[in-house]
């Protein structure tokens, strides 16, 4: 196999996660939710021999995301929630993806309950 299709067999290496986050309540129908994250691989052994690729460092980067909830009916009837996050790519993800661009994603959800 390629070093894009990877290896049939693979074990997980693993990730290391320190983060801190908050929850707001801004009404009784809408809460305000952020999150920061750093990873980290815990052993690249694995992802150098699936890419054959050498040396892959650990840092996969930091993680910032912030997220609305809506609850219109102060239930859990009916509940959107719209969300984004962006990636700041750490060593470790240019060594696999090469460059260092951020990596954005942006979520919308609704949830009816009858």
């Amino acid at each position: 196999s390629s070093k894009e299709l990877g290896q049939s067999n693979f074990d997980n290496p693993g990730i290391r996660l320190i983060g801190i986050g908050a929850d707001f309540d801004l009404t009784p129908q809408q809460r305000l939710s952020f999150n920061i994250n750093h990873y980290w691989f815990d052993d690249t052994a694995v992802l150098e021999l699936a890419r054959n690729q050498g040396s892959i460092d650990n840092d996969i980067g930091t993680d910032v995301s912030v997220a609305w909830i809506w609850r219109p009916f102060m239930t859990q009837n009916a509940v959107i929630r719209l969300s984004g996050a962006v990636l700041d790519p750490g060593q470790g993800m240019e060594d696999l993806y090469g460059g260092n661009d951020q990596y954005y994603s942006v979520l919308g959800n609704i949830i009816f309950t009858y």
